[in-house]
C-alpha cells in the first residue's frame, strides 16, 4: 500500500491496554485508532451543533417574519420588535437601539428592550453626546461594529447612568444608510463572549428593520405631499380658502344633492367696497391683507361640512350654504357684513365709510336641473350689483327671473 494514500479510520473497542496495542499497531500501517466512545462523542457533539444552527435559523426567520408582518404598526413598536429580536437570538440580557441626530454627535431618540429601562436606570429625557457617550456608543464614534467582551477591563466606561447595571460584556453595530450612521443597535450580558455569528444577527435585522421604516416614512412623505398638491389644487394660495374650481365642483355636487332632495341651495357673492382704491392708497401688500381677513369672516360662515366658503376672483367672494332658505342665508349675509365692518379696518380713501367694508348678493334656489348652477349665479351677481348701487356695505336677496 502507498503511504501517501489516504488512511482509513479503524474503530476499536476493547480494555484500554488492548487499545492501546491495536493503535500503536494500525498507526504504523497508516491507518488510524479512535475508540468507539470517542466516536459516539464527536458524533453527539455535531448533531448537537447541527440542531443548535437549525434552531437558530428557525428563530431568526420566525423573528424575521414577525418584523415583516408588522410593517404597518408605528415606528415605534417596529423599533422594539426588532429589538427584542436581537435580544433574543444573540442570547443577551440587554439591548437598546439609539437614533442618532444629523451631526452624528449624539441621540434624538432612545429605545430599550423590555425591562431595561428598569435595570439600566435609563429615563427620558436624555442627552448623550460623543464627549459624554460610554464605549458603547463606540460604533458610532469609529462606525464600524465593535465588540467588548471584557466589559469591566476597559479603560472607558462613561455614559452609564448611576444604579446601573453591571455591563459583562457588549456588542454594539452602527445602521447605515450610504456613509452615514442612522443609529446604533447594542446587545449586553452575554453569557458567552460576542462573536461574528452575533454581529451579524444584529446587522440583518437593524438592516430590515431600516428598510421596514425608510418606504414606511416614504409611504407618508408621499401621502402627505399628495394631500399638500389636493389643498393647492383646491385651495386659494393668498387668502387659504377654497379656490374657483373647488368651489365649482362643490357647487355641481350641491346642486345634484339639492335637486335629488328637493331642498333649497343659498349663495352669497361678496365683494369689498372701493378696494381699488384701497390698495392704491396703502399698496398692495396691505391689500392683500385685506383679502386675507376678509377671506378669514367669510370663511368662519362656512360651519357645516358642506357648506364652502370660496375666493371667486380678484375682490369678489363667494359662500354656498346648502339646505338653506332665504332666511337663514340674509341673517348669515347680515352677519358677515357686520364682521366685516367690525374689524375695523381704516380706508379713508372709500368715499363713504372711513373702514372696509363688503357689499353682498345673495340668490337662493332648489336645484331642478343642470343648469340651476347658472341660474343661481345669476341671481346673487345681480343682488351683488343691486347692493353696490344702493351705496355698498350692504346685503340684498335676488329674486328668480330678475
Amino acid at each position: 500500500m502507498d503511504s501517501t494514500a489516504s488512511r482509513s479510520v479503524l474503530v476499536v473497542d476493547g480494555d484500554p491496554a488492548r487499545i492501546a496495542r491495536l493503535a500503536r499497531i494500525v498507526e504504523r500501517l497508516g491507518f488510524r485508532a479512535v475508540a468507539a466512545d470517542e466516536v459516539l462523542r464527536r458524533e453527539v457533539e455535531r448533531r448537537e451543533r447541527a440542531e443548535t444552527s437549525l434552531a437558530l435559523s428557525e428563530a431568526r426567520l420566525d423573528a424575521l417574519l414577525r418584523l415583516s408582518e408588522s410593517a404597518e404598526r408605528p415606528e415605534d413598536e417596529l423599533n422594539r420588535i426588532a429589538l427584542e429580536g436581537c435580544v433574543s437570538l444573540t442570547r443577551s440580557g440587554l439591548g437598546y437601539l439609539h437614533y442618532v441626530n444629523d451631526a452624528e454627535d449624539g441621540f434624538i431618540s432612545y429605545v430599550w428592550s423590555e425591562g431595561s429601562e428598569e435595570s439600566c436606570g435609563a429615563s427620558e429625557p436624555m442627552d448623550f453626546s460623543l464627549a459624554t457617550a460610554g464605549i458603547w456608543a463606540d460604533s458610532l464614534k469609529y462606525r464600524k461594529p465593535v465588540i467588548h467582551n471584557d466589559y469591566p477591563a476597559e479603560r472607558s466606561e462613561r455614559g452609564l447612568p448611576p444604579g446601573h447595571i453591571t455591563i459583562t460584556r457588549i456588542m454594539t453595530i452602527p445602521v447605515m444608510k450610504g456613509s452615514r450612521v442612522i443609529a446604533v443597535c447594542g446587545v449586553a450580558n452575554k453569557d458567552l463572549p460576542y462573536d461574528d455569528a452575533d454581529m451579524r444577527q444584529l446587522l440583518l435585522f437593524m438592516n430590515r428593520l431600516w428598510g421596514i421604516i425608510e418606504v414606511k416614512r416614504s409611504e407618508i412623505a408621499l401621502a402627505k405631499a399628495n394631500v399638500e398638491l389636493r389643498r393647492l389644487a383646491t385651495t386659494d394660495p393668498l387668502t387659504g380658502i377654497a379656490n374657483r374650481r373647488s368651489l365649482d365642483d362643490a357647487l355641481t355636487t350641491q346642486i345634484r344633492l339639492g335637486a335629488r332632495a328637493r331642498e333649497p341651495l343659498a349663495l352669497l357673492m361678496a365683494d369689498i367696497d372701493f378696494f381699488k382704491s384701497y390698495n392704491d392708497a396703502y399698496g398692495h401688500q396691505a391689500g392683500d391683507e385685506v383679502l386675507r381677513r376678509v377671506a378669514a369672516v367669510l370663511g368662519e360662515a362656512a360651519r357645516r361640512p358642506t357648506d364652502i366658503a370660496a375666493r371667486y376672483g380678484g375682490e369678489e367672494f363667494v359662500v354656498a350654504l346648502p339646505n338653506t332658505d332665504s332666511d337663514g342665508a340674509l341673517l348669515v349675509a347680515q352677519g358677515l357684513v357686520e364682521a366685516v365692518r367690525g374689524l375695523g379696518i381704516a380706508h379713508e380713501r372709500s368715499g363713504a365709510k372711513p373702514w372696509i367694508t363688503v357689499s353682498i348678493g345673495v340668490g337662493v334656489i332648489v336645484p331642478t336641473s343642470d343648469d340651476s348652477l347658472d341660474k343661481l349665479l345669476r341671481i346673487a351677481d345681480r343682488a351683488l350689483y343691486a347692493a353696490k348701487g344702493l351705496g355698498k356695505d350692504t346685503v340684498v336677496l335676488g329674486k328668480a327671473g330678475a
